[in-house]
């Protein structure tokens, strides 16, 4: 039979059990509620849904911030989280409830019933065990990666766009060129092209790039007070061998993100072809003016040939003298060509007759004599002959008639004695 004292040593010990598991109890549930305390102070978004339905039965207060006005404890994830972006967390969880292994879940666009901010997070899913090894639930951890998704769109779109404007660049046909602190720091292969520089051009400064007088003008233009590297000019371009070629310069300031100038860029335009084809449109103009002028004198100064050696010039208009040396150069290059023994100087059509123009024509009557023709004036008017008159012309050697027809009929009937002339 057990004596009092076993007894008591029994109960001494049940109690010192009792005691160790109240300590161990107190001891665990003070680590509970620590781990609860730091995990609802975590900055992280934390929670634990329990059940193949995935049951809210924790978060913390970084979840709650997401949207303080939407309380998801004892909701399953389908009314926690609504499409399209809950059917997709529920595969997930659903992968991981089922094989246990983590899942994470990068950049996920989040948003919770009436939240009006979009969100992205990571998230990382594992599995929670009892002792048995039994899957019960899954602990989440989300971290909100918004700023730096938003900055990392910001990175792609920049690059995206610093791609569009590098290959318009290198695709250009003009000359681009960005110098810093006076030095070149890129060139585009077409002005590498232009100015016969290779990957050397690195090496250049705008200076070099230029003429002396063109890079005065640039520096002058600066002096005026243009906006800071903005200046617009025709300048002579530099290549590298030495050789020089006509130019358009546009340049422009390239600013850093505190708007102040840390570069400029400058846009070559190679004005050759144009230059060119300028003095070829102006060798055309020319040329078409002078032929316009040819046609002109000689509507002016008609030349007609009537018979066989026998031209007529019929006048009209105003003579000036000008005009007096077209008369001379054409009825004498005339003559030549058609060996002509009798040339006719109609002036019908004269309105008025000064004694420079009377002059002119007694000039011309004789070179051509010079040159073995005799001249016949005809169609002198009643005011013209009395302006010859006033003015002293003398017409002796100058045969006149009163009209064309008889200064024809005079030249034709003068052909005819001298064939008859043994």
């Amino acid at each position: 039979m057990t004596s009092v004292e076993d007894l008591k040593a029994e109960l001494a010990r049940v109690r010192e059990e009792n005691a160790a598991l109240t300590r161990e109890r107190d001891e665990a549930r003070r680590e509970r509620d620590e781990l609860r305390t730091a995990i609802l102070g975590m900055p992280a978004a934390i929670g634990v849904m329990v059940g193949p339905e995935h049951v809210f039965t924790l978060v913390n207060d970084a979840w709650r911030a997401l949207e303080p006005s939407y309380e998801p404890l004892g909701k399953p994830l389908v009314d926690v989280i609504p499409p399209p972006l809950g059917p997709r967390v529920a595969s997930m969880l659903d992968r991981v409830f089922q094989t246990g292994e983590p899942l994470i879940a990068a950049n996920v666009p989040f948003s919770l019933p009436g939240s009006t901010e979009g969100r992205f997070l990571t998230f990382h899913y594992s599995a929670l065990r009892r002792e048995s090894g039994e899957i019960f639930g899954i602990v989440f951890h989300g971290m909100d990666v918004t700023r730096q998704f938003r900055a990392q769109e910001e990175v792609q779109s920049l690059n995206s766009r610093l791609r569009t404007l590098l290959a318009l660049a290198e695709n250009a046909p003009d000359g681009i060129v960005v110098t810093e602190r006076g030095r070149v720091t890129y060139a585009n292969p077409a002005f590498r092209r232009m100015s016969g520089y290779g990957q050397e051009i690195v090496e250049a400064t705008l200076p070099d790039l230029v003429d002396d007088e063109s890079w005065a003008l640039l520096e002058a233009r600066r002096q005026e007070g243009a906006s800071p590297g903005a200046i617009q000019a025709s300048i002579t371009c530099c290549r590298r061998d030495g050789s020089t070629f006509p130019g358009e310069i546009s340049t422009f300031p390239i600013r850093d993100e505190g708007g102040q100038i840390d570069a400029e860029g400058a846009i070559f335009r190679d004005l050759t072809e144009r230059r060119r084809a300028e003095q070829e449109q102006q060798n055309l103009q020319e040329d078409l003016i002078a032929a316009q002028q040819r046609a002109i004198r000689e509507l002016s100064t008609p030349l007609i040939p009537l018979a066989r050696r026998l031209v007529v010039m019929p006048l009209v208009g105003t003579i000036d003298s000008a005009r007096s040396e077209q008369i001379l150069e054409t009825l004498l290059q005339g003559i030549a060509a058609h060996k002509a023994a009798v040339a006719i100087l109609d002036t019908t059509g004269v309105r008025s007759m000064d004694e420079q123009v009377a002059s002119s024509l007694l000039r011309t009557a004789g070179a051509a004599r010079l040159l073995g023709t005799e001249v016949i004036l005809t169609g002198i008017s009643p005011e013209v002959a009395r302006a010859l008159v006033e003015i002293g012309t003398d017409l002796s050697g100058v045969v006149t008639r009163g009209t064309l027809e008889a200064g024809v009929a005079y030249a034709l009937g003068r052909r005819r004695r001298s064939k008859r002339r043994p």
